[in-house]
């Protein structure tokens, strides 16, 4: 099954036009009777390295909750696991078209594992309470089966919605909860990922199944470039270009950049994986990110490793995580050149000097919450992070060097992206577990 294909399965495809988009107003934590999060199921799991390899292959998509672990109610057997992996192989294995799975994933071994820790017994989930007020609106997408990949804030506080198996870029209107489409002129189902803004305002989309990247100067005037590739990610750089990154790409593994100005597509080959670039599977780059002197940093989720480019010498340097397996996802880049990373499968939240090369490892204050993405608020320079298994926003303090925690209205919100409006301080989450919840966005205001 091609990653076509794989959208295509889960995808249902709506009605376009303007829509008034159902909001939902909750502080707090979850009633008592809600079931169990995903992080309550992961952590009946032992920890170590077979745990972090488990998290990184298979609870990337989707949450590992009860409707995973128990189908109705029951938990499964060792051959009902064996099933499950097989199948999942099937979709994303190492030797498919959707390499996100690892190429050591034993069906037989993981079921084993599996059935031995999730036997018949009570899942622990602690409540969580949150540190301060604050303020969580909802905002349902038009079509459930959607997935809001990712956000971006306007200058007017519009929020920018990319609708990725809808193939629909749409406008929210945050007070008034009203969604209107911007179309995407693309022949192809367009598969919309990543969104950013550049300095001089236009809005910038990874279209994925198309291979390219495109800026929209007006929801009317759009140019887009072939990039040759499947891109996962992309980056504003000081100097204007737009980098982006080959998901899939390993011999060799690639990342470049679109020159608007220039009308040009550059690519660079990155040093190769010591261990990963042979064979089936890969490192899968993953994210990328401009720091404020220049450089291009990117992340590979398989590799555990950090890789930086300086485009004025051509020059790369590699960095390996101090956790085996860590599983480094949407990490960012402060005002400082400080990278924080999200150990993802590492449940850490890992902070990286390029001028040293020292990693220091923060542990999360909420066991298995798998943090997914990190952002820095450019007001204050917090670090916010959304998390794919508790169902919490967390804020850390480097200068305190503490956590906050606000936990969300719904169970399931694997937050796969978050954008911090610089006027207000507002957050906005993309819920995106595939499959999961009926598609949701949200803005969180601290009070």
């Amino acid at each position: 099954m091609t990653a076509a294909q794989l959208v295509g399965t889960l995808a249902m495809l709506g009605s376009a036009g303007v829509i008034v988009a159902a909001a939902s107003r909750r502080t707090g934590p979850p009633a008592a009777a809600d079931p169990a999060r995903s992080s309550a199921w992961l952590s009946r799991l032992p920890d170590g390295e077979v745990k972090r390899k488990f998290i990184l292959d298979c609870t990337g998509c989707h949450q590992f909750d009860e409707k995973i672990a128990r189908p109705q109610g029951t938990p499964r057997s060792e051959s009902q696991w064996a099933e499950a992996v097989t199948r999942m192989l099937g979709y994303a294995g190492a030797a498919t078209s959707f390499p996100v799975i690892a190429a050591d994933r034993d069906a037989k071994a993981t079921a084993a594992w599996l059935a031995q820790n999730l036997a018949a017994g009570d899942v622990a989930d602690l409540a969580v309470t949150a540190s301060r007020k604050a303020d969580i609106r909802e905002y349902m997408m038009p079509v459930a089966q959607d997935l809001p990949h990712d956000v971006v804030v306007e200058p007017s506080g519009d929020v920018v919605i990319t609708g990725m198996f809808t193939h629909r870029l749409y406008r929210l209107k945050p007070e008034s909860g009203a969604l209107s489409e911007i179309p995407i002129p693309v022949v192809e189902s367009a598969n919309p990922r990543a969104i950013d803004r550049d300095a001089s305002g236009r809005t910038w989309v990874v279209l994925g199944q198309p291979k390219k990247l495109a800026a929209v100067v007006a929801d009317t005037q759009w140019r887009s470039w072939d990039v040759g590739m499947y891109p996962h990610s992309l980056a504003m750089a000081p100097d204007g270009k737009v980098w982006f990154n080959g998901h899939f790409t390993r011999e060799p593994e690639l990342i470049g950049f679109v020159d608007a100005a220039a009308g040009k597509v550059t690519t660079y080959p990155v040093p190769p994986h010591p261990t990963l670039a042979k064979g089936p599977g890969g490192p899968i780059p993953y994210e990328i990110r401009a720091a404020p002197d220049g450089r291009i940093w990117l992340g590979e989720l398989q590799g555990n490793r950090l890789v930086s480019l300086t485009p004025t010498t051509g020059k790369f340097q590699t960095f390996t995580l101090p956790t085996a397996h860590s599983g480094p996802r949407r990490f960012d880049v402060d005002a400082k050149g400080i990278l924080w990373i999200p150990a993802y499968s590492a449940n850490l939240l890992v902070r990286f000097d390029p001028a040293t090369s020292k990693f220091t490892e923060i542990p999360l204050p909420m066991k298995d919450a798998l943090p997914y993405v990190a952002r820095v608020d450019p007001r204050t320079g917090a670090i916010w992070l959304g998390t794919a298994a508790a169902d919490i926003l967390l804020r850390y303090q480097p200068a305190s060097g503490r956590f906050e925690t606000f936990p969300l209205p719904s169970k399931g919100a694997l937050v796969r992206h978050l954008a911090v409006d610089p006027r207000t301080g507002a957050v906005w989450l993309a819920y995106g577990a595939s499959p999961g919840i009926p598609a949701r966005v949200a803005r969180v205001v601290v009070r």
